[in-house]
């Protein structure tokens, strides 16, 4: 009473009339009424679909639609036939490279370009009867693995022995090539104080003792340290790559006509290159045979070395066209474009290109075996060929393409149209089907039903 008498008497001596004072006004507690969590569920869903799809079909418009046609009218004939490295080129700026990792912007920038020779298929043989076999894998330098040194950061003013350098970075070889030699350039001093600038861009072979580094000039011969390759009691000897694979067998016959095409006479030993070889249910496979020869038994020993053997292969041995035709004759084109699909890059974004040019670029530079594997031309046009070409594949891939999202979009838009024209938006702000049964029930106010104070 006190408060209220002290607040009247305010009241009247500044002359205000109570009827004239403002009145408080109520916060008003508004309440969003609880919807049918199956309605807007579904137009959630049903928008979220529509808009998805749709950027889907954009998106597969350059990854699947564009490809497709384009493959449909390259006339590419899908019959695989040989390609094999010759060189690989890293550009600053390029018109073309074999991969690029996102189709919109393959050909800016940096790239790396191969450059094959394309040639027919050579001869499939299976090797029958054979016994004793054995494997031999003459390992060069793992290139992504080993050790590299780099002049710009001083780690070269000590280095001793023969090392493949590339743009100041060099890898060690001496462990896995003997290299012969007879000419080299002037001597370049890698350590000392501007040892690492004389050095920064150091390219090719080098001959090095204690930081001071020559390079060793064409022609020069680099030979893998492979030996105690078993030749005793062989008649059969397959390279293939950096494998040697070595069997005695009693003789050779030739899939495609199935006749046999050597039989062993016990005195020559048969010599061949071959892409792969396999166990099949009949006896050892070997695919992609070429350059078949003759060499006398007495020439080998029972051990030799990977490069007497090569020695032997190219120089001794005798050509013969009958088991296997030679190289030169199956050759279509020297020098092609190689790319890894018809676009020449991919849009996985999961480093594709990294791996593929870690197996298709190999060209023989680091004193391995050169890249050998199927690949895919235009008879029209043999100046480029592309390593992955499968039309059933990309047919498929365009036909789930197509029609996965369409189907989403259509569905998606006709159940929003549908929504559109059956749910209708109560009094109180609830969304109900039209002619629902229990709408008029619905649209009654509960006692315990929120309402707003207005």
């Amino acid at each position: 009473m006190r408060k209220q008498t002290t607040f009247t008497s305010v009241v009247v001596e500044r002359g205000w009339e109570v009827d004239d004072m403002p009145k408080p006004t109520p916060v008003e507690d508004l309440v969003v009424p609880p919807q049918d969590t199956k309605i807007c569920g579904t137009i959630c869903i049903c928008q979220m679909t529509a808009v998805l799809s749709a950027v889907s079909l954009v998106y597969l418009t350059v990854a699947i639609y564009m490809p497709y046609t384009r493959a449909i009218a390259s006339g590419i004939d899908p019959t695989p036939i040989m390609c094999t490295t010759t060189r690989a080129i890293n550009k600053d700026n390029c018109d073309w490279g074999s991969c690029g990792e996102w189709c919109l912007s393959k050909t800016s920038g940096a790239c790396i370009q191969i450059y094959v020779n394309v040639r027919k298929n050579g001869t499939s043989l299976l090797l029958s009867e054979c016994g004793s076999a054995a494997n031999k894998t003459c390992f060069g330098i793992d290139q992504e693995n080993a050790k590299k040194y780099h002049c710009i950061r001083d780690e070269c003013r000590n280095l001793t022995g023969t090392f493949n350098c590339t743009e100041g970075k060099c890898i060690n070889i001496t462990d896995a090539f003997e290299c012969a030699f007879r000419e080299t350039d002037p001597p370049l001093k890698c350590s000392g104080r501007r040892g690492k600038i004389t050095c920064i861009d150091v390219h090719g072979l080098f001959s090095c003792n204690r930081g001071t580094c020559r390079k060793i000039r064409t022609p020069y011969n680099c030979d893998r340290r492979c030996v105690d390759i078993p030749t005793r009691n062989k008649n059969v000897i397959v390279l293939s790559g950096d494998r040697v694979f070595l069997a005695r067998c009693a003789k050779l016959v030739q899939e495609e006509k199935n006749e046999v095409v050597w039989t062993d006479s016990g005195e020559e030993v048969l010599m061949l290159s071959c892409h792969a070889v396999h166990n099949g249910t009949q006896g050892v496979v070997a695919i992609d045979c070429i350059n078949a020869a003759l060499l006398p038994r007495t020439d080998i020993a029972d051990l030799t070395n990977f490069t007497y053997l090569q020695y032997l292969y190219q120089s001794r041995a005798t050509p013969n066209r009958v088991i296997a035709p030679s190289e030169v004759e199956l050759t279509l084109a020297n020098d092609s474009r190689l790319m890894i699909n018809l676009e020449g890059c991919v849009n996985t974004l999961a480093d594709e290109c990294k791996e593929f040019l870690k197996d298709y670029g190999r060209d023989g530079t680091d004193h391995n075996a050169k890249a050998r594997f199927p690949c895919f031309y235009m008879e029209n046009s043999p100046d480029t060929v592309v390593a992955r070409f499968d039309l059933e594949t990309t047919y498929r891939q365009f036909l789930v393409a197509l029609v996965l999202p369409t189907v989403l979009v259509v569905v998606s838009c006709i159940t929003l149209m549908l929504c559109q024209r059956t749910i209708e938006v109560g009094d109180d702000a609830k969304m109900r089907f039209k002619g629902c049964a229990g709408g008029q029930a619905d649209m009654q106010l509960h006692p315990n039903d929120p309402v707003s104070p207005l």
